[in-house]
């Protein structure tokens, strides 16, 4: 009898942060909020939710303050990523990163 195990690479983390997520080849660039994330993906939560599709390719744009980093400031963080579904029901889109989060270029640091 089969179970169902999660498959996933990486943990996933409940976690609210600040992202911005550009479709590439577009001015599209829509705000939102991280439902979870991981070193994989996250699952964005934003009110632009339907101007997406799958198979986008995007550019993710996070804030992570320095509670979640250890660092004394906060940290922008921008790295690639392809919707991968768009998600109605739950106003938002899943997106899987191309390359792992913590490999993301930091491109701003901010005190808090």
């Amino acid at each position: 009898m089969d179970t169902l195990i999660d498959k996933r690479k990486y943990a996933r983390l409940s976690q609210e942060f600040p992202v911005k997520a550009k479709v590439l080849g577009t001015p599209l660039e829509v705000e939102g909020v991280t439902l979870d994330v991981s070193q994989g993906g996250a699952f964005i939560l934003s009110l632009s939710w339907s101007a997406f599709h799958a198979n986008d390719q995007t550019e993710i744009q996070f804030s992570l303050p320095p509670a979640f980093t250890g660092q004394k400031e906060s940290l922008l963080l921008r790295g690639p990523g392809t919707v991968i579904r768009v998600d109605g029901d739950r106003l938002g889109i899943a997106i899987e990163f191309l390359q792992e989060l913590r490999t993301f270029k930091v491109i701003q640091a901010e005190n808090v």
